[in-house]
């Protein structure tokens, strides 16, 4: 979370918009009802204060009614969280969510004596962020120890994100931050996450931070950061997003985009030619024919050897057993000199596997996948793309479990 405290003279207009809302959202008694506790409306007030303090939206009645509803169902899942983490005995202490929130405003570049101050003024108790910042970490650890111990990262995972950042090692990176509305049932639907994807990039435009919204509003793990993803590569991203962010401008600002489950709102912050490159070390056999017949017969001689050579060092003697059989050292090879057509079938290629085989002017060949590397600028290393993988998964489990939660909950909103 960004916090941007800005000025406090929205209280009063705050209040005329909540003076004239439903009954059950006036200064006193019950928001909502989930299980045995509830949300009352100074709670829900408290929140919709906090948000519209620390984003700066334009204080509409539309602006703060959307709040509203954007708060409430925030308020409603941290009390499912909280829960959840009193049936597992989870202490927050108070120690512990005092050093979370100093971290969290310094961070910021803030002091946070002079932040309570603000908030105060504005008539917003500290207590609305705490309570934030208790159920994010109760939650963490919830999910941390009910999935975190079942999850395996397997080395054909690895191997296979690895490939494809190794096919788009040489093309442009991407610094990209997103906003992921889920359409959920409680805000319309794929209907209800378009109208509020639209809403977050007209606040954009009119000013608000980006990255205060996706900490919000957002329904992404990343929202945490402040929707930043960090640097990535085409292919790292859904394709409904990769196909949008190729085609953006730093600085720009995307338009809704749809994907099962809810829509996303993406920013490019920066953009930068890769100075990274995949280098490929191969070796060839080949079979020369003349005909089409012979071409056939070699292919499919070919294709039974896959498996047969488990390294380039056995290359040579497994060779010599094969009747018209031809091998040839290529060496190290850049990805960028290699022929699309080649280097399509090297990315589907593991290390010490042969690829299918490939038509040539003198017959028939395969290549052998002796190393693949990556080299240059923001190359993420095994372990690295281990966690992000492993981050992903948990942050599945965790809008599947928290998605779970509210379905068997009892929540009465009033």
């Amino acid at each position: 979370m960004k916090l941007l405290i800005k000025g406090v003279v929205f209280a009063g207009i705050f209040d005329l918009v909540w003076q004239s809302s439903a009954p059950a959202q006036q200064a006193h008694g019950i928001a909502a009802v989930v299980n045995d506790d509830i949300v009352t409306s100074h709670d829900l007030r408290q929140r919709v204060l906090f948000m519209a303090a620390t984003t700066g939206v334009q204080r509409t009645e539309e602006s703060i009614t959307r709040l509203q509803t954007q708060a409430l169902r925030n308020l409603i899942d941290e009390k499912i969280q909280i829960q959840e983490a009193d049936k597992y005995e989870q202490e927050i202490s108070d120690e512990e969510i005092d050093r979370a929130v100093t971290r969290l405003i310094s961070r910021n570049g803030l002091d946070p004596q002079e932040v309570a101050g603000r908030l105060a003024s504005a008539g917003i108790s500290m207590q609305t962020l705490r309570d934030q910042v208790k159920s994010e970490i109760a939650w963490q650890r919830i999910i941390n120890g009910l999935y975190g111990s079942r999850i395996r990262i397997s080395d054909a995972q690895i191997n296979e994100t690895v490939t494809r950042l190794s096919f788009n090692a040489s093309r442009p990176s991407y610094r990209v931050a997103e906003i992921f509305i889920e359409s959920a049932p409680d805000i319309g639907g794929l209907e209800g996450a378009l109208e509020g994807a639209r809403a977050m990039i007209a606040q954009i435009n009119q000013g608000a931070p980006f990255p205060l919204l996706a900490q919000q509003f957002s329904s992404s793990p990343t929202a945490a950061r402040g929707g930043d993803v960090g640097w990535v590569r085409e292919g790292e991203l859904r394709p409904e997003i990769d196909a949008v962010i190729t085609q953006m401008q730093r600085g720009e600002l995307s338009g809704p985009i749809q994907v099962p489950g809810g829509v996303y709102v993406v920013s490019l912050l920066a953009k930068q030619v890769s100075g990274s490159e995949t280098v490929y070390k191969l070796k060839q056999i080949n079979f020369e024919t003349d005909t089409d017949e012979a071409r056939q017969t070699a292919k499919s001689e070919l294709i039974a050897l896959k498996g047969t050579f488990k390294s380039c060092d056995a290359l040579a003697s497994g060779v010599n057993q094969v009747e018209g059989l031809n091998q040839a050292d290529m060496g190290e090879l850049k990805a960028s000199d290699i022929q699309d057509a080649v280097l399509e079938k090297l990315v589907d290629t593991d290390i010490g596997e042969l690829t299918d085989p490939i038509e040539t002017s003198a017959g028939v060949a395969a290549i052998l996948v002796c190393d693949r590397r990556i080299t240059g600028v923001n190359v993420p290393t095994r372990d690295e793309v281990e966690n992000r993988l492993m981050d992903q998964q948990l942050a599945q489990a965790s809008r599947r479990h928290l998605r779970d939660l509210r379905r068997q909950a009892t929540i009465v909103v009033r």
